[in-house]
């Protein structure tokens, strides 16, 4: 055996997230582990710019209103699907193996490959950006945006290529840094602007409806929990799944909500990096924290992308998953560089709203057609049409909801009330259990008549 080869074996066996098997009992977490993972997912410069945005459209107390509702629905969501890798303790794509059938999820599979490979290149681009915004507003130099995209693109795919741990270990050291920013920041801002000013602060620009706001919390992490089941496959028991579920995306976005708000309420502006180095003057610490918060978040495309394709793969090629992360890594890092994903975003943001209803047909799958399925036994071969037609059907519900010109926005005003992932979730579960209960009685039928 070569040196080569007797090196390689341990470092792959070390960091083996078991992408393709069960997760053995030795490798499960706590609930604390899965919550910092979550957590890190959402405490970024996407949270608090999501809660910045909706400052604009709603009053301080709508805006809390609409966090708390956004996110109890986001959690609801989230644990329904996290159960279910939580029980079969495989990752979204493989689960889906189940009610897709095996040639069925390589389709889902290259779907969530892709959407989040190119929400990587988009983060890429959006950290080198950063770092060049920082460093003129510092010293004024202007400065090649495109090389600190290349670094961070390269930077951030380390923890992925290392996995589920190394992803773990940055949220537990980011994070805590991550808050005491927020803390700093919301104190500095309070001895600025008075806390009953910001209480009773309305909406900085256009207003939006109360609806409309959930839409837009719930449509943050949409994607997301669909996926979660990436992560969730790695929980100790249900207990551990819902609880670390629930401070991801409930007990934990409510804040980073709320703290994007409170800043553009006191600045009218919710451009983080200058709040944090103009308004505020945190300097480098302020941006080098929000900077680690952006990792934090993009590693998870990057893993659950990489997941997705080892699944497409299964089969067809041997490549390791720690070697795949590292070449999808460099290939979307080159795309953020050269600015070809710019011309993709739209198309980008249509594939999330194909994403949402898988969620619904794992759900009615698990929950309500074929529980037993999920406790062994084997899994369907070929492509389960019924789950193909009930997740397309479900998916160009959403495409009529959602605005030109990512969608055809023939029923925008329906998704202004009620969230379009809600609607495609339920849309796919009604049409799967239908066609499900059919399947049944003509299989009864064709029996009976034996």
């Amino acid at each position: 055996m070569s040196n080569n080869t007797a090196t390689k074996a341990p470092l792959e066996e070390k960091y083996n997230d078991y992408e393709k098997t069960p997760v053995p009992e030795t490798a499960r977490q706590t609930w604390y582990q899965q919550g910092m993972v979550w957590l890190g997912a959402g405490f970024g410069l996407s949270g608090l710019a999501t809660g910045g945005v909706l400052a604009d459209g709603l009053s301080f107390r709508d805006m809390l209103l609409v966090s708390i509702i956004g996110s109890i629905i986001i959690t609801i969501i989230g644990t329904l699907n996290a159960l279910v890798s939580a029980h079969t303790h495989l990752s979204t794509s493989f689960t889906c193996r189940r009610s897709f059938g095996i040639q069925g999820a390589k389709i889902i599979g290259i779907i969530l490959c892709i959407s989040n490979f190119g929400w990587y290149a988009f983060q890429a681009d959006l950290f080198g950006t950063t770092i060049a915004s920082v460093i003129k507003h510092v010293n004024g130099s202007s400065v090649n945006s495109v090389i600190f995209t290349i670094i961070g693109g390269i930077t951030m795919s380390l923890t992925a290529i290392f996995g589920f741990k190394a992803i773990k270990l940055l949220s537990e050291v980011g994070l805590p840094l991550l808050a005491v920013l927020c803390v700093i920041a919301v104190w500095k801002t309070s001895s600025m602007i008075s806390f009953g000013d910001i209480w009773n602060a309305g909406p900085v620009s256009t207003p939006i409806t109360i609806p409309m706001g959930i839409a837009a919390v719930v449509g943050s992490f949409a994607v997301g929990v669909t996926m979660v089941g990436d992560f969730s496959r790695f929980s100790k028991s249900k207990r551990d799944c819902m609880i670390g579920v629930s401070i991801g995306h409930c007990w934990g976005y409510i804040p980073i909500l709320m703290c994007g708000a409170f800043f553009n309420y006191a600045f009218h502006n919710w451009n983080i990096v200058e709040i944090m180095i103009l308004s505020l003057g945190l300097g480098l610490f302020g941006a080098l924290v929000l900077i680690i918060g952006q990792w934090t978040t993009n590693d998870n495309n990057l893993y659950t992308s990489v997941l997705g394709l080892m699944n497409t793969l299964d089969g067809i090629s041997k490549v390791p998953r720690m070697r795949l992360t590292l070449i999808v890594g460099l290939i979307s890092t080159a795309i953020a560089a050269v600015g070809l994903y710019k011309y993709f975003v739209t198309f980008l943001s249509l594939l999330g709203v194909f994403i949402t209803p898988i969620g619904g047909i794992l759900i009615a799958d698990f929950y309500i057609c074929n529980r037993k399925n999920y406790d062994g036994g084997d899994v369907p071969q070929g492509i389960k049409w019924d789950a193909i037609v009930s997740w397309a059907v479900a998916s160009f519900v959403g495409v009529t909801m959602t605005a030109r010109p990512v969608g055809l926005g023939w029923f925008v005003a329906v998704g202004d009330v009620i969230p379009v992932p809600l609607i495609c979730i339920a849309v796919a579960m009604v049409l799967y259990v239908v066609s499900q209960k059919l399947q049944n009685r003509k299989l009864q039928n064709k029996a009976g008549a034996v």
